[in-house]
């Protein structure tokens, strides 16, 4: 007797009845749009604004200096030795968004070399200039000793930069001839939220006030102001002394992401 045929495997296993239908193909089509959407939602809000705007800000800065190229006005003096000098100084936001810059400031203070004590051990002012939180450096034979503050002011009256911008400041100052060169020093906080969105209300930022600086001849030192926000033609506006990290505090409580730079470079004669 004749073995019976075998059933074709297409006719013994079928898809299920849902999956021969048409509708399969809407399915597919639709996860497929779904997966694409969820994928540019992750790539353009969240790799490339969300991540971004949880970063903090950055700002390049660079300072550069050289011999003022000017010659002197007529009937002003000028010290034997002494070198006028040209400060130039940029700032650049590498980033993708606006940053918010407050007020900043900037001095300058001589420096003496001087030939070291007798006595005195390379150890002993090498673990001086390490320990101790200064930005004076430590060599066999000579020692820098720092001076008065020579200059002050402030750089980039704007307040906002924005991505990749750069901006410029010059300086001009005078070095004398009894120094050996000046440090030169600048702080500049910068936010990545807008301090004050709307003009016609006080910021939240400082309870409403602004920050300011002002110079000490008593301690020969800059230090930061806590200022009402008064009219342009108010000479001597109501402020407060704050030390500079009471202000970083309240800083970042308004702005985590908000940084105060500060920038330090020696120019010798």
């Amino acid at each position: 007797m004749a073995e019976p045929t075998p059933e074709p495997l297409s006719e013994r296993w079928r898809w299920p009845a849902w999956l021969r239908k048409g509708d399969i193909h809407e399915w597919t089509r639709s996860l497929a749009v779904v997966v694409a959407s969820l994928w540019g939602v992750y790539t353009f809000v969240w790799k490339d604004i969300l991540v971004p705007s949880w970063a903090p800000a950055s700002l390049v800065i660079e300072v550069t200096a050289q011999p003022e190229k000017r010659k002197p006005a007529v009937g002003v003096p000028q010290s034997a030795g002494s070198l006028p000098i040209q400060i130039q100084v940029t700032a650049t936001n590498p980033t993708n968004r606006p940053l918010y810059l407050l007020a900043n400031v900037w001095w300058a203070a001589s420096i003496q070399r001087q030939e070291a004590a007798n006595g005195s051990t390379f150890e002993s002012a090498a673990n001086e200039a390490l320990i101790r939180y200064t930005m004076m450096n430590a060599e066999r034979g000579q020692k820098l000793v720092s001076g008065r503050v020579l200059a002050t002011g402030r750089l980039f009256a704007d307040s906002q930069i924005q991505p990749g911008e750069k901006l410029s400041g010059d300086l001009s100052i005078t070095l004398p001839s009894a120094t050996s060169g000046v440090v030169f020093r600048l702080i500049l906080p910068a936010l990545t939220r807008n301090p004050n969105p709307d003009p016609e209300r006080p910021s939240r930022l400082f309870g409403g006030r602004r920050i300011s600086w002002a110079y000490s001849e008593q301690v020969d030192s800059v230090y930061p102001l806590l200022c009402l926000q008064a009219a342009p033609s108010d000479a001597a506006p109501e402020c407060q002394l704050h030390e500079l990290n009471a202000l970083r505090r309240m800083i970042l409580s308004f702005d985590r992401g908000a940084v105060i730079f500060t920038k330090t470079k020696m120019i010798f004669h």
